[in-house]
């Protein structure tokens, strides 16, 4: 795992993230942007027409210039891939962890746009952390000489799954795509002898009766197949859900507060209820405009930086 340090964490590399990693560079703070698996809602976005200065833009040119104007202070800013799976946040120094990275900090800017609002597998939110695992480099040796699951489709869950077997797990994989759409590190997966379930998708995880993940309840993503609509269950020890992260999971496990609809609940001055967390963007729900998001992103990375002043005594 890598170990990085930083005055300010934001998570999320959209509008509001980018606009906040450059409030805060040009007060010449230490900045690290998470840049995530989720793409922006903007680089979706055919085009803009009400961005000031821009008639008629792509939402992935507009995205394009920003990215390019925050990468202009690096002295300041360290743009590293990764996506959250666990946070400890509000205790005076900030604990965040990737799949590969833990990154201590003075101040979280949680700007992760709408991402998976809502859980994907039922039961996988009460399961975070009993049974299910966004982290198999971090939670892959307590499943040792135990049978784990995958679920995923991308080259991360390959090595993941690789990274398992020689952990001493007993490893199998559940994609909702067919083998030949696997990245060409499916050969060496192969070569473990680790046994592959292709066009499946997980619907729901089952506890036992102390809490605990018992089962995973499966279905064909063929509608072709004969057997499209037959129910297929697994016994199993952890899920490593490698496909998404349900980002009000991890924020509301943090304790961080929620509102009804799953967004991130912000003051005026986009501090959330945790000392030195703020949130800006689409993540705290309200109108999805980007000028919206930038303008959020910057009052957060304005009042990080004041809330760093003081904490420093500056």
């Amino acid at each position: 795992m890598d170990e990085f340090k930083c005055e300010i964490l934001i998570i999320g590399s959209g509008p509001a993230g980018l606009s906040a990693g450059i409030y805060c560079a040009r007060a010449n703070r230490d900045v690290i942007i998470l840049d995530g698996k989720e793409l922006s809602a903007l680089v979706r976005a055919k085009e803009i027409q009400n961005w000031p200065g821009e008639i008629d833009i792509k939402g992935k040119h507009l995205l394009e210039k920003f990215r390019a104007h925050t990468e202009s202070y690096s002295e300041n800013i360290r743009i590293i891939k990764g996506d959250v799976i666990s946070l400890m946040l509000g205790m005076g120094v900030n604990r965040t962890s990737t799949r590969t990275a833990d990154i201590t900090s003075d101040v979280v800017i949680i700007a992760a746009g709408r991402g998976t609002r809502k859980e994907i597998i039922k039961g996988e939110d009460i399961l975070l952390g009993f049974g299910i695992s966004y982290s198999a480099l971090n939670d892959g040796p307590l499943y040792k000489d135990k049978v784990v699951y995958l679920f995923g489709n991308d080259e991360e869950m390959l090595e993941d799954a690789l990274a398992l077997h020689q952990m001493g797990c007993i490893v199998r994989i559940i994609t909702n795509v067919g083998i030949e759409k696997l990245p060409e590190k499916l050969y060496q997966v192969k070569e473990t002898g680790i046994e592959i379930f292709e066009n499946m998708e997980i619907i729901e995880a089952v506890p036992d009766s102390e809490g605990m993940l018992d089962k995973i309840i499966c279905k064909s993503t063929k509608p072709e197949s004969e057997d499209h609509e037959e129910i297929k269950e697994f016994e199993l020890s952890c899920l490593f859900i490698l496909s998404h992260i349900s980002s009000n999971s991890i924020f509301k496990k943090a304790g961080v507060e929620l509102d009804d609809m799953g967004n991130v609940k912000v003051d005026e001055d986009q501090k959330t209820n945790l000392k030195g967390v703020y949130a800006a963007g689409d993540c705290t729900g309200g109108l999805f405009q980007v000028v919206f998001a930038t303008a959020e992103g910057a009052r957060a990375g304005i009042n990080a930086c004041k809330y760093l002043r003081q904490l420093k005594k500056e």
